[in-house]
């Protein structure tokens, strides 16, 4: 049989490209991947039309790598409109969509992971100097039969499991069939978590977006958990997006407890078995997939709901390449599957309130914690007057210590890692900048003494006398982790100090270790970035401080004050969330700042309330609409020339601009790099003109551009 078929190739191009297919068997189903030839190479392309007929001259398709379509209707329609959307190209679409193995065109053929446990009377001799084998051996013993992704998932290279089988210490078993069995607690919901499970689950077969707005610690994931219950009971299956990696173990061991295992999908995953977790949900084997942001594109056999949990967060957005926002993909496509999408968070974005505003989307509301935990009270700490010592006001060091001589345990959070954020000379002036960014030098401590650059990472030695001048006159100003660690560690000698930031913590294998730890301890001090705020359970925390709000709130992005008012109510959230109630102390030197004290005397809802009026009255999103045009370059002249010519074309399409203008942090890796706005009441009208500049040609090979948007970030 011959057959045109229409292919699209995962890379950066936008055409697609028409092939003749004469094989003896099917023709292959839209959806399934093919080999093609392109130019003087063959690429993997996925089949996305069967067109009757062709203006071009035909080649002969390739192998047919899949026997069934391995993408479903409703991603090839998915990948259509995030192109025009977005305004990128159909190809790198698919690229993004598509796990790395299956675009280098690995079969669907998977070997199963084995299942070990280990031998009877075991000859442990054998391990007496191999501490890292016997760790092993211990682990699935105690914890066994585990699978080789479980023992991977521990950070465990394969050849150690290899060579406890060479040793005859374990051995594999046959591996049962993965059956999904219900925990049930006894647990009695709330009327508002009843009402909540309630109207989600009546919108069963429907598209309905819902904004589960409840106050940090009410029982969201409950919530969650049992409609995924029901939708079990339907033979359904579930997809639940979460921001970061270090969300999905705690969050997959809340779904572990109550469902047994489940898959995960992100980055730490190795490609292989991602694609195989991938292909297992697109053919109904997994009925349950928890994932970070790419997790959206997983093809599902029946999917029953989408849940988007801490929905305001902008890990959700890809901040470069396709920069798609996963929980807006997800909205779409639950509105294409016809199912319910859940949006779940403590503090919502300020778009999702608009939409619930409008009538667009529900709302859910937890008002209270279960039980008898009290919400925390929050306080302003005015560091006005008082001695400070290493970044943290005297009133503010004795309040922990009262905490601390009870047995409460203290979060710290500072948004800003390292000892101190800039570095300079007493006598000339002279300042630690990197040389090839426009950003100051951040001098560290640990692990070792470097002046390192946190915009490319650039490390440079310490100097002991200014570069400039020659004095020996050189000090550092500011506080990060490290420092506010060392000044703990002195004031407070005999109480347990934990600091978590990307400095110290880099696995999810430390940062449980380091949790353990802390529970553990009676009393404690924990020290951290926002990787605190974000869903961690301190049941033992009593006092919560945030250090350094006063940048947010003074910030040049408009979304600023919104983004610090999150952290700061999210990480309030961790204190008090057993019997003990809990305090929230916000440090500043501006006390009387409108937003700081709505916040403190309104709560979250009172400051969404007064920061809409502002954006409405400034013109600015979620009340109009907004795309960034991003331009870098080696040479500034070229790359400000370039990017003036596109906004001048712009403006004469009849839309608002704002700018061009150099980024916040103007130079980055010796790019330089400028920015303009669109804005827009017309949402139609908007994506018209970017449809016409799109595909604008620089003139220069060394500049790059880009279109953003719906952009949350200005930087």
């Amino acid at each position: 049989m011959e057959q045109i078929v229409k292919v699209a190739v995962p890379r950066p191009i936008w055409n697609t490209y028409d092939y003749l297919y004469t094989g003896k068997g099917p023709c292959p189903e839209i959806g399934a991947r093919v080999k093609v030839p392109l130019g003087y190479s063959r690429a993997t392309g996925v089949v996305i039309d069967l067109p009757s007929k062709s203006t071009f001259a035909l080649k002969p398709l390739g192998q047919v790598i899949d026997k069934e379509a391995l993408l479903p209707p409703d991603l090839i329609e998915l990948a259509q409109w995030m192109s025009e959307y977005y305004h990128y190209p159909l190809g790198s679409v698919y690229e993004t969509m598509l796990p790395s193995a299956a675009r280098k065109g690995h079969s669907t053929d998977f070997v199963l992971d084995r299942l070990w446990k280990v031998t009877a009377n075991a000859d442990l001799t054998q391990l007496s100097r191999a501490h890292k084998q016997r760790e092993l051996f211990e682990l699935i013993r105690d914890q066994g039969p585990l699978t080789d992704s479980q023992i991977r998932e521990r950070e465990i290279p394969k050849a150690r499991i290899d060579t406890l089988l060479e040793k005859g210490l374990i051995e594999e078993i046959e591996r049962p069939d993965e059956v999904i069995s219900v925990t049930r607690p006894d647990l009695t919901l709330t009327p508002e978590q009843n009402e909540a499970v309630r109207s989600i689950c009546d919108s069963a077969g429907e598209f309905k977006t819902f904004l589960l707005d409840g106050v940090t610690g009410s029982g969201k994931t409950e919530v969650y958990l049992q409609v995924i219950e029901k939708v079990l009971d339907r033979g359904q299956q579930a997809l639940i997006l979460v921001p970061e990696i270090s969300l999905t173990p705690q969050t997959t061991r809340r779904f572990d407890q109550r469902f047994g295992k489940v898959k995960t999908l992100h980055s730490m995953v190795p490609d292989v078995q991602r694609f195989q977790i991938w292909y297992e949900t697109a053919t109904g084997r997994n009925p349950i997939l928890v994932g970070t942001r790419s997790a959206v594109f997983t093809p599902f056999k029946d999917l029953g709901v989408i849940i988007v949990d801490e929905e305001h967060d902008t890990s959700f957005k890809q901040m470069d390449t396709l920069r798609y926002s996963a929980r807006d993909v997800a909205l779409i496509r639950a509105q294409r599957l016809n199912v319910p999408c859940v949006l779940g968070s403590a503090t919502p974005s300020l778009e999702t309130l608009v939409n619930v505003e409008r009538g667009r989307f529900k709302s859910l509301r937890l008002s209270h914690r279960p039980g008898t935990a009290e919400m925390p009270t929050m306080h302003i700490q005015d560091m006005r007057a008082h001695p400070i010592s290493g970044g943290i006001c005297e009133p503010l060091l004795e309040r922990m210590e009262s905490h601390v001589a009870k047995d409460g345990q203290v979060l710290i959070l500072i948004n800003r890692r390292g000892f101190l954020p800039s570095y300079f000379c007493t006598n000339c002036g002279w300042k630690a900048l990197c040389t090839d960014c426009d950003a100051k030098l951040v001098y560290h401590e640990q692990p070792y003494r470097i002046l390192q650059c946190h915009k490319c990472t650039k490390e440079y030695q310490v100097a002991e006398t200014c570069p400039e001048c020659g004095k020996e006159s050189l000090v550092g100003t500011g506080t990060g982790t490290q420092r506010i660690e060392t000044t703990l560690r002195q004031r407070f000698p005999d109480v347990p100090i934990f600091r978590v930031d990307r400095d110290n913590i880099r696995t999810h294998r430390k940062l449980t270790a380091l949790f353990t730890e802390l529970a553990k301890a009676e009393r404690g001090i924990l020290i951290g970035t926002q990787m605190l705020a974000k869903g961690h359970h301190f049941p033992n925390v009593t006092m919560v401080a945030v250090i350094g709000a006063d940048g947010g709130f003074l910030s040049t992005d408009f979304r600023g004050p919104e983004r610090t008012a999150q952290l700061i109510v999210q990480v309030a959230g961790r204190a008090g969330r057993a019997e003990r109630r809990g305090e929230v102390w916000i440090q500043t030197f501006d006390p009387d700042n409108p937003d700081l004290e709505v916040l403190v005397r309104s709560g979250y809802e009172g400051f969404a309330r007064n920061e809409s009026h502002i954006r409405r009255s400034a013109g600015m999103p979620p009340y109009q609409h907004m795309a960034l045009l991003r331009a870098d370059g080696t040479n500034p002249e070229t790359t400000q020339a370039f990017i003036v010519n596109l906004m001048s074309k712009v403006e004469k399409l009849g839309i608002e601009t704002l700018g061009p203008i150099l980024a916040p942090v103007a130079r980055i890796s010796k790019r330089y790099r400028y920015q303009g706005a669109l804005m827009s009441n017309n949402r139609s009208a908007l994506h018209a003109v970017l449809k016409q500049i799109r595909q604008e040609r620089t003139g220069h090979h060394s500049i790059r551009w880009s279109i953003d948007v719906d952009p949350v970030d200005l930087y």
